[in-house]
């Protein structure tokens, strides 16, 4: 086996495939055409087909039919047959025809599978009466950069050498391996299991190789579309990994199975680089992922079904910050202001009841002021007062920084405050508090009346990335422990 494979391999690499496409042939059918399929990482898949296209026709003028392009058909499924006997399924496909004879494919995903065919016959399941049927997802397999790290396993729970102990057998090598590495949570008729995916080289004279790749799966009791299993479990599970990690990860590797086709179709789509891994001590140790999900007793499935509650609430921490969660090249700008604003946000989510109760007294005491005021006060006076006493209570910043901050398990005031950005406010006398500090950076950099040194800026963003960091994790439901190592691990 050479060192490069990992355990977990792609069914199709990423390339030009040719095909027999079913086009639809706008009476209800279809008809086979010759064409070709592109898959490539991190894109979404396109492709060609060529021969005697179904066009519609113009109306005839004095006996003479033309045709007006480009021509353009969508169709929720186009399935295919790959040269190599395998089948593809192309979700919400995009044909434009250019030409008499040439026409352009495109589509959201791509599944890809070995088993379309046997024998050059299409199977059943593919027949091109059943291609307008969108597919339905049982089961959906996925690997994220920090899978391993994220899952708190290792699939080999003991090793023996003979240099280890004098005792051990000499000559002898060999590995335990860990039977309870893979974790499993169900509920809502969903399951998630993260194990390991093992190759072995055992059958040689010159070379004994053990490796794995993580690999996560979810299984619906009832089937979902690929978007659902997308949105609604890969990309909060994604989220939550970088969280944990304090860096975007990636998705390298999905396939799915599906409800009424039978066999395995590897995905290929944007956001899926097609690079799948084996794990590492060394990876795992760099990933530093503050979530080892076996170890503390997490349930990824519960922190994922949380995200998800929060994000049809549109709660602002996650809209807001789980916005900046993969955003690899961001100014340190961008980032200070994210940051203040998802913690704001934070505040007034968990606040918003008192704050109700505050605002109801304020309108009372404000409609008291000026009743009691309308007798003495002229007419301009009053207009002046109803237009510009507030119906809101006052709130500050600074108070809300002090809260956020001294509701986590770590106090970070202190390490702000150390801070060349802060320190440099704090000169002014008027500035009392690092809070004070902050808020005046906020202010000048919302209103553009003054910039900052980009590197005195992330100084002080990878601090309060830490504070909304724990934040995230203390909202998803991890106890205070799992908070405290996201300041842990930046020491």
């Amino acid at each position: 086996m050479p060192d490069q494979q990992t355990p977990l391999r792609l069914s199709y690499e990423p390339d030009d495939y040719l095909c027999t496409w079913n086009i639809p042939d706008g009476k209800g059918g279809s008809t086979e055409l010759p064409g070709q399929l592109e898959v490539l990482p991190n894109r979404a898949p396109n492709g060609s087909v060529y021969g005697r296209l179904p066009l519609n026709r113009d109306e005839p003028q004095e006996g003479v039919f033309s045709f007006s392009f480009p021509q353009v058909v969508e169709a929720p499924v186009l399935s295919g047959t790959l040269a190599n006997g395998g089948s593809v399924i192309l979700l919400d496909a995009h044909i434009t025809y250019w030409t008499m004879n040439q026409g352009h494919v495109t589509g959201s995903a791509a599944l890809l599978s070995k088993g379309g065919e046997f024998f050059g016959r299409r199977s059943p399941q593919m027949a091109p009466e059943n291609g307008n049927e969108i597919p339905l997802v049982s089961s959906i397999e996925f690997q994220i950069t920090v899978l391993d790290a994220l899952a708190g396993t290792a699939p080999i729970a003991s090793v023996q050498t003979p240099g280890i102990h004098p005792d051990n057998p000499k000559g002898l090598w060999s590995a335990n391996l860990n039977l309870e590495a893979r974790a499993e949570w169900a509920k809502g008729g969903v399951e998630l299991s993260v194990g390991y995916n093992g190759r072995m080289r055992t059958a040689s004279g010159f070379e004994f190789r053990l490796c794995f790749s993580p690999l996560a799966t979810v299984t619906f009791q009832r089937g979902v579309s690929l978007r659902v299993a997308f949105d609604e479990f890969i990309e909060p599970l994604r989220r939550i990994s970088s969280i944990a990690t304090g860096k975007p990860q990636d998705l390298t590797y999905v396939a799915v199975r599906l409800t009424d086709i039978a066999g395995q179709y590897q995905v290929y789509g944007t956001g899926i680089t097609q690079a799948p891994f084996a794990s590492s001590e060394k990876d795992v140790r760099n990933h530093r992922s503050v979530i080892r999900a076996k170890a503390d007793e997490l349930s990824l499935l519960g922190l994922i079904l949380e995200w998800r509650k929060y994000s049809a609430e549109h709660h602002p921490l996650v809209e807001t910050y789980g916005s900046m969660l993969h955003a690899h090249d961001q100014h340190p700008r961008s980032r200070f202001l994210l940051l203040i604003q998802a913690l704001e946000g934070l505040h007034g989510y968990e606040t918003r009841n008192e704050y109700g109760q505050r605002r109801l007294s304020h309108l009372s005491k404000r409609e008291q002021v000026i009743d009691s005021l309308s007798s003495v006060a002229d007419r301009d006076v009053m207009k002046f007062l109803k237009k510009f006493l507030s119906k809101n209570p006052p709130t500050s910043l600074d108070a809300v920084l002090k809260s956020m901050t001294g509701a986590l398990p770590v106090d970070i005031m202190d390490r702000i405050a150390a801070t060349s950005l802060v320190t440099e406010a704090m000169s002014n006398p008027s500035v009392k508090t690092p809070a004070n500090a902050l808020r005046i950076v906020r202010n000048n950099l919302a209103h553009g009346t003054r910039g900052y040194d980009a590197f005195e800026l992330d100084e002080v963003v990878r601090i309060l990335e830490l504070a909304v960091r724990a934040h995230s994790l203390r909202i998803l439901g991890c106890p205070d422990d799992v908070v405290k190592r996201v300041f842990e691990e930046s020491d």
